[in-house]
């Protein structure tokens, strides 16, 4: 299998090693969100295979020891570091801010939670003052700055496709409010994608069935599939396949994965309270109303963002994830397996993902309830096992590094 040091250096290349420019919005370090992981792998695999600039937008909460860190991780690359436009996203004039921008340029709003005014005018200036054979736009708010990324070739990094994942929650999720927000959220993701597209050479997705979406909704664009992965992971800690506690991880701002906790539990709301089953919730970004809904279940656990996911596994049998919208891989469902934990999930949740790796597969919540009645040790067990193997023959640190280096010595022929 081959590892980070395999991949192209210098010389390799014709002309030696690419000159690469990569635009992050999400400032990668730490990583205590499933944004920064994607990203901060794919700017070491770039760096590792290229001459790399990467100007990288912070978040509200970026100290100066993230930055350090930052650049410490990419040795050899340029990192130039950008403020965001709003420090405190949360206050009211700060999201009546964005709606108004976004009602203006055709854009969702939630985009501009990771923009910075200044980058438009650095990128610009990186452009002039050198040539890139490769720019890569990381992450979907990094779109925005396809017209100011000049090279050779642009590529966006796309873990999802917002129009098709707003037509999948019109249909998917539950909640009206859920679907309200996707109505009125489809015309911007679909003017932001078609103008962002129209703007770019190719697109990296997650999975095949991701690829198939691109091209249903905007037609035969070149596109490449690279599945996120995980690198070294510090396995979970006091996992106990006969405990009666199960592990739910994931953000809880997002919506599909709100909606999917929320059936899950309506579901299974008998099974919990007739086995003596604890449900162990664990992730960032929840609202006061959200905390006190899971606080009315006694049999949940809710315990919000954790500095240590090892020891958030401590006493757990098995892992939840119950979600019935989104696209690509999901990092959680990874998260999980990486940290040793066997996982009851649906067709969602595996998407890009073998089957075999997860203990039950349950596609709808009341075949995820009956799965809880049927999660034995030795099965759990066999399940950990499986999903390690699948991790390191289809999602290890090496094999990314491997597809990322491969796409860019095809980017600079």
């Amino acid at each position: 299998m081959p590892s980070p040091t395999d991949v192209p250096g210098p010389g390799e290349f014709p002309g030696g090693r690419p000159r690469v420019l990569a635009v992050v919005t999400f400032f990668p370090w730490p990583q205590n969100h499933g944004d920064a992981l994607r990203r901060l792998m794919f700017l070491e695999a770039l760096a590792a295979t290229s001459d790399l600039t990467a100007v990288c937008i912070e978040r509200p909460e970026t100290t100066a020891e993230d930055v350090a860190e930052l650049r410490n991780r990419l040795p050899g690359a340029e990192v130039v570091v950008m403020a965001p436009w709003q420090r405190d996203l949360t206050r009211r004039r700060s999201q009546a801010m964005r709606v108004v921008r976004g009602l203006a340029t055709a854009t969702p709003p939630w985009i501009y939670r990771q923009w910075s005014p200044d980058v438009a005018s650095v990128l610009e200036t990186l452009t002039d003052e050198r040539s890139f054979e490769l720019a890569v736009l990381i992450g979907e708010p990094a779109g925005i700055y396809a017209r100011h990324a000049h090279a050779a070739r642009v590529v966006w990094d796309k873990s999802n496709v917002l129009t098709a994942s707003d037509l999948d929650a019109l249909k998917t999720v539950s909640s009206l409010v859920g679907k309200a927000r996707a109505l009125v959220g489809l015309p911007f993701s679909f003017s932001f994608e078609r103008r962002v597209l129209r703007r770019v050479q190719g697109v990296v997705v997650t999975s095949e069935e991701e690829e198939q979406r691109l091209h249903r909704r905007f037609g035969p664009v070149p596109a490449v599939t690279i599945p996120s992965a995980m690198g070294p992971q510090e396995r979970g800690r006091g996992i106990d396949h006969e405990s009666r506690t199960l592990l739910w991880l994931s953000t809880l701002s997002y919506t599909p994965n709100w909606d999917g906790l929320l059936r899950f539990l309506a579901a299974s709301d008998d099974t919990f309270r007739r086995r003596g089953l604890t449900l162990r919730v664990v992730g960032a970004g929840a609202t006061a109303r959200q905390v006190q809904t899971l606080a009315r279940l006694p049999y949940v656990d809710y315990r919000g963002f954790v500095d240590d996911l090892a020891d958030a596994c401590d006493g757990v049998a098995a892992g939840v994830v119950p979600v019935w919208a989104g696209a690509g891989v999901k990092l959680k469902t990874l998260t999980l397996m990486g940290l040793g934990v066997p996982v009851v999930a649906t067709p969602v949740a595996l998407e890009g993902v073998p089957h075999e790796a997860a203990a039950r597969v349950a596609r709808t919540p009341e075949e995820f309830a009956a799965a809880l009645d049927d999660l034995d040790p030795q099965l759990l067990a066999g399940a950990a096992a499986r999903a390690r193997t699948v991790l390191q023959e289809r999602f290890s640190r090496e094999i990314f590094f491997r597809s990322v280096a491969d796409a860019v010595d095809r980017a600079a022929d």
